[in-house]
This record gives C-alpha cells, structure tokens and sequence, in this order.
C-alpha cells in the first residue's frame, strides 16, 4: 500500500476551502426571533466552521519535521514491550491488522454497531463499551484507567447532554 502522498499544506488548503463553503452555508442559517434566547441554533455551526477554519490555518502552517532514519536502511526503534510497532511504509502503526483499509473498515464497522446498540443498551452502557474496546484493540494495557475513563466519558457526556443541554438520551436497562 503506498503511504499518504499529499503535503500537509495541501490537505490545509482543501480544509480551508471545506470550512470557507461550511461557514459561508452557516451563515445563511436564520436566527430564531420568536423568542429571544441567548445561544440561537446557528451558533454551533457557525463556531465548528470556524474552528474547523482554525485547524486548517494550523495544518497550513505546521512545520514538516525532517526525514528520520526509519527507511529502508534504517532500524525502526522498538517499543518498550520490545515489539516493533512501525509499519510497511516504515510509518507508527496502529491496530493489529496489516492492511489500514481493513482497519478502516472494522472501525467504520464498530461505530455501525456502537449505533445499532445505542438505543436498545443504552447510552452509558454502549458508549462505555465502545470506548474501551477501541482503547483495548488499539494496544492499551492499563485496563483500570481504561474503564475508569471509558466510564467517566460516558457518564460526563450523559451528565452534560441531559442536563445542561436537555437532550433525552436512551437509557437501556438503566433506571435513570
């Protein structure tokens, strides 16, 4: 498989160009008179283009760090476990599998399913799940923190999206 061959500042361009039509589309949004309220609807999509305009500013102006001797004639360095963890194309490799599309597609396939079980499970439950699966699949050893975080994610996301947002979130077997 051949590695990512455009430059950051291309992919910042392209990202720019997205953000410019998304804000330029959020902008058309109409404000909500009948009430006076002090957040209106479009005010989230209007700070995601910006922020998204943000990071493409960001990328376009990153340094590109030199070429390291990881290439072919180099050694990759390994891990603390001792294993090597880089890839075909000498880059850091994540997952267990070797193609990146079948990585792509089992995580791709993992949110349908995160999607499918969300409103029979329950959001604490499926969101806890997910995260520490991907945690788990992506090489993370230290399962303590991981269901400590997995839990306090979902429970924050839960708290925060029923509470202050009001938004009635699924919640399975759970009595709440």
């Amino acid at each position: 498989m051949t590695p990512f061959r455009f430059s950051n500042r291309a992919v910042a361009v392209v990202v720019g160009l997205i953000a410019a039509g998304y804000l330029a589309l959020a902008f058309q949004l109409p404000d909500f008179t009948a009430v006076s309220v002090p957040v209106q609807p479009a005010t989230l999509p209007r700070w995601l283009g910006v922020f998204l305009l943000v990071l493409a500013a960001l990328l376009f102006f990153q340094r590109t760090p030199p070429e390291e001797d990881g290439g072919p004639g180099g050694t990759a360095a390994p891990t603390a476990s001792g294993t090597d963890t880089t890839g075909p194309e000498g880059g850091t490799r994540l997952g267990r599998l070797a193609d990146s599309r079948l990585e792509l597609a089992l995580f791709a396939s993992s949110i349908a399913v995160y999607i499918a079980l969300l409103e029979p499970v329950g959001f604490l439950i499926s969101t806890t799940v997910y995260i520490a699966a991907v945690t788990a699949y992506l090489g993370y050893r230290r399962h303590w923190v991981t269901g400590l975080v997995s839990v306090g994610v979902a429970a924050g996301l839960y708290f925060l999206m029923s509470d202050f947002l009001n938004v009635a979130l699924p919640a399975g077997p759970l009595p709440f």
